[in-house]
C-alpha cells in the first residue's frame, strides 16, 4: 500500500491529487480519530493506494506514515517543485544531508525507495507532456522522520506548470504506477 500527501498548502499538491481523485476508482472515507489538518476527516482509498491531506506543507510534517493506519509501504509526496528549471516532473528522496534549512532534522535522512524512484522516473518519462523535461533530485529538504520509505513526486518550476493539467496529470499517474513497487 502506498500512502500519498497532499498538502492543502500547496497548489500544484492539489492539482495533482485532483487529477489523482479524476484517474481512479476511488472510496470517499471518513477519519474522525485524527482532526482533517492532519490527515483526518475525508480521506480517499483505491486498490493500493490511500490519499490523505495535510494543512502543512510537506516539508514540515512528522511521521506522516502514521495517518494512514495501514502501515505503508512508500509514502509519496505529490508536490510542486520551484526553480529556474523550466517544464518539470521530478522526484526525490526526503532529508537533509546538512542544515535542515526546509523541513526535517538537520543531518538526518529518511529511509529512500531505490525502486520506486526508479519506478517514478520512468513513470515520469513515460508520461510527460511535451516540453517537459524528467529528471532525479538529490536529497535536499524535509521530512526527515516519516515513518517508511517515502519520495517527492513534483511538477514543476513555477505557477504555470504548477496549474497546468497535462503535467498534473503526468505525476498522477506516475504516483498511481507505483502501487505494488517495491520501494527496495
Amino acid at each position: 500500500m502506498i500512502g500519498i500527501v497532499e498538502s492543502r498548502a500547496d497548489s500544484a499538491s492539489v492539482h495533482i491529487c485532483d487529477r489523482l481523485r479524476d484517474l481512479g476508482d476511488w472510496t470517499e472515507r471518513e477519519d474522525t480519530t485524527r482532526p482533517p489538518a492532519a490527515g483526518g476527516g475525508r480521506y480517499y482509498e483505491t486498490d493500493g493506494a490511500r490519499l490523505r491531506s495535510f494543512e502543512k506543507l510537506h516539508i514540515h510534517l512528522e511521521r506522516p506514515a502514521a495517518a494512514f493506519d495501514c502501515d505503508p509501504d512508500l509514502v509519496v509526496f505529490a508536490s510542486r517543485h520551484s526553480g529556474d528549471t523550466g517544464p518539470l516532473l521530478t522526484a526525490h528522496s526526503t532529508g537533509n544531508f546538512g542544515p535542515a534549512e526546509f523541513g526535517g532534522e538537520a543531518d538526518a535522512l529518511a529511509d529512500a525507495p531505490p525502486n520506486a524512484l526508479a519506478e517514478v522516473y520512468t513513470a515520469f518519462d513515460e508520461f510527460a507532456p511535451e516540453g517537459y523535461e524528467v529528471g532525479l533530485e538529490c536529497t535536499h529538504h524535509g521530512p526527515s522522520t516519516v515513518g517508511c520509505p517515502s519520495l517527492f513526486a513534483e511538477l514543476g518550476s513555477d505557477e504555470a506548470q504548477w496549474e497546468d493539467p497535462a503535467g498534473a496529470t503526468a505525476v498522477a499517474r506516475a504516483i498511481l504506477s507505483l502501487r505494488g513497487v517495491s520501494s527496495h
